[in-house]
């Protein structure tokens, strides 16, 4: 194709840190209109040309054009939109005040014109091709998927030419993930070009265009999506041939003791729920998004209060109220699905991340622990848990989210924990640090500890656990297990019982 049809081109881009390349003499194309996806593991440099492209990195080597001219995203503005995973909006303002930040407030007379404030909203929406809100509606009353979109209604709003959209979907179960897609196609059609950065590879097929693989910084691949597969990329950004994910483990668990009994739950009025979850067992609680399986794992913490039921842990009742430091104290562990909200304290170094509450470790709150003493057990932890980088000191910040990801499983597996609530556990991390992330939980699986995983991710749910129950609106519906355990059979059945239950 000729070099006329891309409207951006990158030759050679490069970007050290401190000595350590984090670009090396990368290149990339962009076509007009197009969905061209940007994939790799965290740390193969996506980040670092995404935050050149917005102007927030000098580039150390490099040329970047845009419709043929070589332009320096640090010294001017660039017709390039970037719409984040984190849309960072004001939630108690409406849909049309969020739009107007990106596209202006109108005036008349001086004063702000609301009137024209909603119409301008009406307007994106209308160009969009899309079913437009209600301008007036407040943004915190927007289901996840209208959070998505709007946040493309309002980069919209500045008329780039090309939309760089970095994982959108993390959030996002597949349901509404779809709705998404539709967006971002009917954009393709009417002339915008995107950059498309995903961990989830089975998303790109049937969206996307072209994909371009990093690996260490460097460029690996360009290929059209019809002509590569889900191995063929997961090959490119590793640089070795892998399963994308194991089959399901049908091995039995390490005991037929009982950890986990719930018996009969009630949880916002919904259920009851009632199952088993045997010692060394890693058992899945998979539904659609607001099925309600993530209420019933932060009931199960002690997290979210019981309207009903019992639960039982290796035999001990534990009480209906009670304190997270209660549950803490009982054995129960609960690594949050928001990561960056619940799991993690940013501008806190690893040490003070892995040991944050004394109780983890035995603890009490008025106890205290050598500094010493706990940076030799982080740096062990994070040498056990392959943390990258090994620095104790390291801020978690500083870490990519599959490393983030493993620093919180230190916390929680490196103590005396006795069941662990997982909440959608490699969400937002590349191919290779959930390979590592799951061969970590089947090693602590096999080692006698317990696992709930709290999921929408069918395919990972699939993959990871022994068996899996699907919940719908709160109640228990379909058990799989063994050789039933896949992930067409979950998606089947959980959307046969989003539709019985209609």
């Amino acid at each position: 194709m000729d070099a006329g049809d891309d409207i951006l081109s990158i030759r050679g881009l490069t970007k050290s840190f401190y000595g350590a390349l984090a670009l090396d003499n990368a290149d990339f194309t962009l076509r007009r209109g197009e969905i061209h996806a940007l994939v790799g593991e965290n740390g193969a440099g996506k980040s670092t040309f995404i935050k050149i492209l917005a102007g927030v990195y000098e580039k150390d080597a490099g040329e970047i054009r845009i419709d043929g001219r070589i332009v320096n995203p640090r010294a001017e503005r660039l017709p390039i939109a970037f719409v984040h995973q984190d849309h960072a909006f004001a939630e108690d303002l409406s849909v049309g005040e969020n739009i107007a930040f990106g596209a202006g407030y109108p005036r008349r007379a001086g004063l702000i014109d609301w009137k024209a404030v909603r119409s301008q909203a009406l307007e994106i929406y209308e160009t969009m091709d899309v079913e437009p809100l209600d301008p007036d509606r407040m943004v915190s009353t927007l289901s996840a998927p209208e959070k998505a979109i709007l946040a493309i209604v309002r980069t919209l709003a500045r008329t780039p030419k090309v939309l760089v959209l970095d994982e959108p979907t993390a959030a996002l179960p597949e349901a509404d993930s779809m709705q998404l897609f539709r967006t971002m196609q009917r954009l393709r059609d009417k002339g915008t070009s995107m950059i498309y950065v995903s961990h989830r590879l089975n998303e790109l097929f049937g969206l996307c265009d072209r994909v371009t693989a990093f690996r260490d910084g460097r460029h690996v691949a360009t290929e059209a999506i019809a002509d590569t597969s889900t191995d063929r990329l997961v090959e490119h950004m590793l640089g070795r041939p892998v399963d994308v994910l194991e089959a399901g483990d049908e091995s039995a668990p390490s005991s037929e003791k009982i950890a986990l009994r719930v018996d009969s739950l009630v949880v916002n009025g919904r259920g009851p729920v009632s199952f088993d979850v045997r010692q060394g067992e890693i058992l899945g609680l998979v539904g659609l998004r607001g099925g309600g399986q993530e209420a019933i794992g932060r009931a199960i913490f002690g997290a979210v209060p019981i309207d009903g039921g019992a639960i039982s842990l290796f035999g001990r009742l534990l009480p209906k109220k009670r304190t997270i430091g209660g549950s803490i104290e009982a054995g129960l562990r609960l690594l949050a699905g928001n990561r960056a909200a619940e799991s993690t304290f940013p501008g806190m170094s690893l040490t003070e991340n892995i040991f944050a509450n004394p109780r983890i470790v035995g603890g009490s709150l008025w106890r205290w622990n050598a500094p010493k003493d706990e940076r030799i057990a982080a740096r062990q932890l994070l040498e056990r848990f392959d943390v990258r980088p090994r620095n104790e000191a390291a801020l978690i910040d500083w870490l990519s989210g599959g490393n983030q990801q493993k620093t919180c499983l230190a916390r929680w597996l490196g103590d005396s924990g006795r069941l662990l609530i997982l909440e959608e556990p490699t969400a937002g991390v590349d191919i290779g640090a959930k390979l590592a992330i799951h061969d970590i939980l089947r090693k602590a699986a096999a080692a006698g500890v317990s696992m709930l995983v709290v999921s929408t991710d069918m395919e990972e749910v699939a993959a990871l656990c022994r068996r899996a129950i699907i919940i719908d609106r709160g109640r228990k519906g379909a058990e799989l297990s063994g050789a039933a355990l896949t992930m067409d059979n979950l998606i089947s059945r959980s959307s046969q019982g989003s539709l019985n239950a209609a």
